[in-house]
């Protein structure tokens, strides 16, 4: 129970700060900065982070409001409210969607402490993934997961040995390419990784990733925000990868099949400067997959080679 004078750290707004990656991280560095501080999570019932966290997990079921909203505050330790009950509250903290996601955590935490809760609370968005029953908060009809997964491999698809290359371009304005390339080049000046490699996705880049591990003989899906297709021409014209080189059809394509077929993976290839990779690649770690390759650089011998674990 929470009463109206407890610490709350409130999420309001429909104005989210970018795309899925960010509102899904953004939910998870909440949840983290509420527990830095002592604090409850409140989530105003039409904010931005409930239709993101719905689409794909925990979905209302029957049009039971109550029943879900008590799943929500049981598994997140949060307090889900209406603007009705608003004004009765008298201890808010109060961020936009900005300021929520680029808290990452603070200079002195303890890693090892702030991966276990991030691992924690991923674990359980995927206990309740969305099978394509009920409806988001929104009250929009929610769709399968596992969608995109079925659709490619079929009965199969726990057996599968597969690849995910998620191509990130940011092409879909001018200034995007250029925002991408200094976002990257950030990343490249902190964790040491290449520059401009995750951004290309070059067949020799990814065969350099794959070959080693014997995935050149097993299927390779490409997903991608469909803003740059050079990506896919340049690995349709490389005569190792385009024989096993697949696409989501687009009756199955959709975001929260791309995340599941990314995460499923057996090695995944993904873009550092790209949040919906981040996701990802923190969801891989928390569900115990290895194999996700983010942060790539030339050694001295000019060998592609790792600049960061997983964590």
């Amino acid at each position: 129970i929470v009463a109206y004078d407890d610490p709350i750290f409130l999420i309001e707004g429909q104005d989210p700060f970018g795309r899925t990656g960010n509102k899904l991280l953004g939910f998870l560095h909440a949840l983290e900065k509420a527990r830095k501080t002592g604090r409850i999570v409140g989530v105003v019932f039409d904010s931005w982070a409930l239709p993101v966290v719905t689409n794909f997990f925990i979905s209302i079921q029957d049009g039971d409001i109550e029943e879900w909203k008590h799943q929500m505050e049981k598994t997140f330790c949060i307090k889900i409210i209406t603007h009705e009950e608003l004004p009765k509250y008298t201890n808010l903290v109060r961020r936009d969607a900005k300021d929520i996601f680029i808290y990452t955590g603070d200079s002195d935490d303890d890693l090892e402490e702030y991966i276990d809760f991030q691992t924690y609370h991923i674990r359980n968005l995927f206990r309740h993934y969305n099978n394509g029953d009920g409806v988001n908060s929104e009250n929009k009809k929610v769709r399968n997961m596992c969608l995109s997964l079925d659709e490619i491999f079929g009965d199969g698809k726990t057996q599968q040995v597969y690849s995910v290359i998620h191509s990130r371009s940011f092409n879909s304005r001018p200034l995007e390419r250029k925002s991408g390339m200094q976002q990257l080049a950030r990343i490249s000046a902190k964790s040491r990784c290449d520059p401009i490699a995750a951004l290309d996705m070059q067949p020799e880049y990814v065969k350099a990733i794959l070959r080693p591990l014997g995935m050149l003989e097993h299927p390779i899906v490409l997903i991608s925000d469909g803003q740059d297709l050079s990506v896919a021409e340049r690995l349709l014209n490389d005569p190792e990868i385009a024989p096993m080189l697949k696409f989501v059809p687009n009756r199955a394509k959709w975001i929260g099949g791309d995340i599941t077929l990314a995460i499923m993976s057996t090695t995944f290839i993904g873009n550092p400067a790209s949040t919906f990779s981040g996701f990802i690649a923190k969801s891989r770690v928390a569900l115990g997959f290895g194999n996700t390759f983010m942060f790539r650089a030339r050694n001295e011998k000019g060998e592609w080679e790792n600049t960061c674990e997983d964590q």
